[in-house]
């Protein structure tokens, strides 16, 4: 009767003689072998079935079974060839490529087990080294073979079993820690360089790796992405070696499966004159996938050149996590980075939207003068015709050449303004065309001319009729879609740019007299907007007026009621010689200085300048021509109160001086609500 053996036992992986890897186990469970990542031991061998065989203990004896293996099982050379073989102390099985050494009871003297450390004793998983398999060629760049692949990782997965979960992580386990916290690190990165150096050092501290890169492909790059468009992001490398970047056969095949893979692939290093050590030819390489939406963002390699060193299941799934980990960080980064250029634009568009609400707020009015001046600013607005906006200084001509500008498909490009009469004669011809570095004295560096600043955009060239003649003629060539030169260069330049002028002056009055091109002035009034000036549009006053002090009123932080009928009856019959600005104007001035609830007759300051241009300051007082009807009631309240004020209130002279009873006068001062 056979001796009855320990309940416990043991595998040793054999290499060239040497022990390597150890895993003890006992007489619990049944010990499945195979390359599956279910069975308790794995083998990473392309020779072995998924599920080759298995070890069990039955009657105080151990038996191993061949469970259908394509290749068989073998025990000290023998195949197996019943159904189960008795197992005994230094039984060799050689599985594929791989041979174990079968040991009874507890393991004695693991000191001489090398290529593990201590806690590594009872792990699964066996490798499969270079000299197992058929050597390649030495100058070949291609990996000889798949050892093994996996398209997902259980280390992510909530619903993996259990045990399956315990043999993944049995070495790995330390690990998981780290996973942890470099995907909290990776959350809070917010710059590839700080994303890409917390991967590599992260993975080199796990897996135990000799050099590690990751290669990303560019953000921009679309669905026609090859194996060539890959770049090197960053690397790092065990004893300051030089980093053996991947060889382009290995990216195309991760490429093409889309899978993390472990191969082996021959050491190049005499052709590349890396400083990395021969290991008997060959380098263990692990490449992971960083998969980003449908298709693969870029990789992370891993190798070691150590023959003690072989990466394993737990190094593949570890690293595909790390991988997918550093996916969603990327894709992260990359959705805030557009999301910031996203806000970056819309913030653009705000502005212009802004500009556009206030450009609307501005031009104010309901007169049928300014609906036809908006009705010609909607149609001026299509096309690339040039603008000729005319009107009185101080109607708001830069503000129709805005609302044009704004109004056209332009509206996103420049808008440059020029007030020609601002500049003078010798400078002009510069800021329009620019000049080249010491072109003429004070010339210090070359400048940039409005036309080429205001390309595919919009020049509003106020008061043109203060251009020099000579520079009109060059004005007039750019107009007609020649090219011009730079003051002082001679280098060709063509833009695409709407011209937009503007004038207070005569021109026809000009181009009679010699003083303005005749052929120019006919080739800015292609489209012409004549702005009306205040006076006739004495409906827009009483809007423009409240407009401006609502504005005014919130610059100062002051509180008005509106206007005393009295003051905006002035305002209505003057004639504004200084038009819009000069209401401005006036209104700021009253809101400044006025003491009152409401803006007071007394607190407009107005211009006795007329259109003719004579000079002078007064407090309005004098009739003008232009009619406005009143009743008696108003006619005699207005006398009444410029009487009370003009006496200072003596209300004795005032009855004198209106020839009525000192009681009548304090009834109507009652009934008119007068106060000093």
């Amino acid at each position: 009767m056979p001796q009855t053996q320990p309940e416990n036992a043991y595998l040793i992986r054999i290499q060239n003689g040497d022990q390597k890897e150890l895993v003890s186990f006992n007489a619990d469970f049944e010990i499945t072998i195979g390359r599956a990542a279910e069975n308790k031991i794995t083998l990473l061998d392309d020779r072995c079935s998924r599920f080759h065989a298995k070890i069990y203990f039955n009657s105080g004896q151990w038996f191993l079974q061949d469970l259908g293996s394509r290749n068989g099982t073998f025990v000290d050379n023998k195949q197996i060839l019943s159904s189960s073989c008795e197992l005994q102390q230094d039984s060799q099985i050689q599985i594929g490529h791989s041979t174990l050494k079968f040991g009874c009871g507890i393991p004695e003297n693991t000191d001489t087990v090398t290529g593990i450390e201590e806690d590594e004793i009872h792990s699964g998983i066996f490798g499969v080294t270079s000299d197992t398999l058929r050597a390649p060629d030495a100058d070949a760049e291609t990996a000889t073979g798949i050892l093994r692949r996996t398209s997902q990782t259980s280390l992510l997965k909530t619903d993996t079993d259990d045990k399956q979960q315990s043999q993944i992580t049995t070495r790995t386990g330390h690990g998981a820690v780290e996973l942890c916290r470099l995907a909290y690190q990776l959350g809070k990165a917010i710059e590839i360089n700080n994303i890409a150096r917390l991967a590599i050092e992260g993975l080199l501290k796990a897996t135990g790796a000799d050099g590690a890169g990751l290669w990303l492909f560019p953000y921009n790059l679309k669905s026609s992405q090859n194996a060539s468009d890959i770049r090197l992001v960053a690397n790092a490398t065990l004893e300051n070696l030089q980093y053996n970047v991947i060889t382009q056969s290995i990216v195309s095949t991760i490429f093409e499966k889309k899978e993390a893979c472990l191969f082996h692939e021959p050491n190049i290093a005499s052709k590349t004159g890396s400083k990395i050590k021969q290991s008997g030819g060959m380098i263990n390489t692990l490449v992971a996938p960083i998969h980003f939406q449908n298709g693969i963002q870029g990789l992370i390699h891993l190798y070691t050149i150590k023959a003690q060193k072989q990466f394993d299941d737990a190094d593949l799934q570890y690293t595909l996590a790390v991988a997918d980990t550093l996916g969603v960080a990327l894709a992260n980064m990359n959705k805030q980075k557009e999301l910031a250029a996203n806000l970056t634009q819309a913030r653009k568009e705000n502005n212009n939207l802004r500009e556009i609400l206030q450009l609307n707020s501005e031009i104010i009015g309901k007169s049928d003068a300014m609906a036809r001046v908006n009705n010609l600013i909607l149609r001026a607005a299509v096309g690339k015709a040039t603008v000729l906006i005319r009107g009185e200084s101080g109607v708001g001509k830069e503000l129709i050449a805005r609302a044009i500008h704004l109004a056209s498909p332009r509206k996103s490009k420049p808008l440059i303004c020029m007030n020609c009469a601002a500049i003078s004669e010798n400078l002009l011809e510069s800021e329009l065309f620019g000049h080249e570095k010491g072109s003429f004295t004070g010339a210090t560096e070359r400048k940039i001319g409005k036309f080429e600043a205001a390309n595919t955009g919009t020049l509003f060239l106020d008061e043109i009729g203060e251009m020099s003649q000579s520079l009109q003629a060059k004005f007039l060539r750019v107009l007609e879609g020649s090219s011009f030169e730079r003051v002082g260069g001679n280098l060709t330049i063509s833009v695409d740019v709407r011209v937009l002028a503007a004038t207070n002056r005569d021109l026809e009055k000009e181009v009679a007299e010699g003083r303005f091109r005749h052929d120019l002035f006919f080739r800015l009034r292609v489209l012409e907007i004549v702005v009306p000036p205040l006076r006739k549009r004495a409906d827009d006053i009483p809007l423009l007026a409240e407009y401006f002090l609502d504005r005014y009123c919130k610059e100062t932080g002051r509180r008005y009621d509106g206007f005393d009928p009295d003051a905006m009856r002035t305002l209505i019959s003057y004639r504004w010689p200084g038009n819009i600005r000069e209401l401005k104007n006036v209104i700021e001035r009253a809101v400044v200085l006025g003491n009152g609830q409401c803006i007071q007759e007394q607190d407009l300051l107005l211009s006795t300048l007329n259109t003719t241009g004579e000079s002078g300051i007064r407090m309005t007082e004098e009739p003008h021509d232009v009619f406005i009807p009143l009743s008696l009631e108003d006619i005699e309240r207005n006398h009444i109160i410029r009487t009370l004020e003009h006496l200072q209130w003596n209300k004795s002279l005032v009855a004198k001086q209106l020839g009525i009873e000192r009681t009548t006068l304090d009834r109507k001062i009652k009934r008119y609500r007068l106060e000093k």
